[in-house]
């Protein structure tokens, strides 16, 4: 079985959004949270490649699991985009 889709990395230090953020909370909702969208996403995959758009366009309209997970994703790539000293 292949995985997809992978955790992206934090465009940013886990300590650098101090102290509004602290490294340990950001640690935990990168690294425990986001990772459980993706392990789930992947786990729910059918066995082709999708794209990420193709899965929350297409695939998640028949697959709770791919509409959750995928989403939970999708929002949290855009999520830590957001964030930062200037986001």
């Amino acid at each position: 079985r292949f995985s997809s889709f992978r955790l992206p990395r934090l465009p940013f230090q886990q300590n650098s959004l101090e102290p509004e953020y602290d490294a340990h909370t950001l640690s935990f909702h990168h690294g425990k949270h986001h990772q459980a969208y993706v392990d789930k996403l992947n786990a729910a995959l059918p066995d082709k490649n999708p794209s990420l758009l193709e899965v929350i366009t297409d695939l998640a309209q028949t697959s709770p699991g791919l509409r959750n997970n995928g989403g939970g994703h999708y929002n949290h790539c855009l999520f830590w985009l957001c964030l930062g000293k200037t986001g």
